[in-house]
């Protein structure tokens, strides 16, 4: 069975693109930026997870780094963030969300093209390595 980028279901994966809650929701805390601190920890833990499992993971989570170097005059906005990650997502041959995606719009919407592409989506990092057995 093809995809709408050729490839058949069965092509073993590599590339897995870690989705989840970035934005902050008021989850963990009353402090929006103590709770980004705490969902980037958390997906970037998972991605950890997924790098040791054998996989070799995209982290949105990781965007954080671009702020810290940027200089005074440059800027980098949400949507160049979401083309970014759109980017990487289109390449990837998984996607593998954390808990509490349900909370992330941005995570819907990669759901919806994932499935677009015909790409397999997992819960777990358990179910990933069990699927790819």
């Amino acid at each position: 069975m093809k995809t709408e980028r050729g490839r058949k279901m069965e092509k073993s994966i590599k590339r897995v693109y870690v989705a989840g809650l970035l934005t902050p929701r008021g989850v963990w805390s009353s402090n929006l930026a103590i709770d980004h601190l705490i969902n980037q920890r958390k997906m970037i833990r998972s991605a950890l997870d997924v790098y040791l499992a054998g996989f070799d993971p995209f982290v949105p989570a990781f965007d954080h780094a671009f702020w810290m170097v940027m200089r005074d005059d440059e800027r980098i906005t949400e949507a160049m963030i979401k083309r970014y990650s759109k980017s990487w997502l289109e390449v990837c041959d998984a996607v593998l969300l954390t808990p509490g995606w349900q909370r992330s719009p941005g995570t819907l919407t990669e759901i919806e093209r994932a499935k677009v592409l015909g790409m397999p989506i997992f819960n777990s990092l358990e179910e990933l390595i069990e699927k790819t057995k």
